[in-house]
């Protein structure tokens, strides 16, 4: 309970960080956020029955690591991209350690949505449209393990995953707009908040 108040707590002073004037709050409170999370799922290191929570937590640690390469002064997005990507692939590895029953329908409505963003952004990505193509499929292969997990066990932990999996895939799809396409009002916000309550999810998805 203490450090879901802390993720909160720490989620929300960033957000505010992210429009005041003070930048060592923001580069503070952004990787805090993110050692809290971490430490959540760390707390359900006993509750794991299937070998998942390594991933989890490296998925999680490799976040992080994306998290301080995009905050810094100079711009290191591709950097951060990769860590984001190998992170995903992790939270993928994670998902698939139990039963799956991966459905056609979720993996179309999936691509669907990738296709429609991937559209808005194509004729502003210039040299960035391979590695944003394979960080979109990445995510959305997640996003479809995840779906497979939840239609297997249709647990509290699966379904979790799932929310927090799709809360990813809307943050980055949020982030990927604001800084390619245009930028939109209160999109710190709305990237953030969703970020962070999607790793929260990911993270409490290993209590089960």
């Amino acid at each position: 309970m203490l450090l879901s108040f802390l993720i909160i707590a720490s989620g929300w002073w960033h957000i505010r960080a992210a429009y005041g004037s003070d930048s060592r709050q923001f580069y503070i409170s952004k990787p805090l956020t993110m050692v809290f999370i971490i430490a959540l799922a760390f707390g359900y290191q006993s509750d794991d029955h299937n070998g998942s929570h390594a991933w989890i937590l490296l998925g999680l640690c490799l976040s992080l690591a994306g998290d301080v390469l995009l905050m810094l002064p100079r711009d290191r997005f591709i950097q951060g991209l990769a860590a984001f990507l190998v992170a995903h692939l992790c939270y993928i590895v994670g998902f698939a350690q139990g039963p799956l029953v991966l459905k056609l329908i979720d993996g179309l409505l999936l691509l669907a949505v990738a296709g429609l963003v991937f559209g808005m952004l194509w004729s502003k990505l210039g040299e960035m449209k391979i590695p944003v193509f394979c960080y979109m499929l990445v995510i959305i292969a997640m996003a479809w393990v995840a779906a497979g997990a939840w239609h297997a066990s249709l647990t509290a932990g699966s379904a979790a995953a799932l929310v927090g999996a799709l809360m990813f895939l809307f943050s980055d799809s949020m982030l990927a707009l604001d800084r390619f396409r245009r930028p939109f009002p209160h999109a710190k916000a709305w990237i953030m908040s969703s970020y962070y309550a999607a790793q929260f999810l990911i993270a409490a998805s290993l209590a089960g």
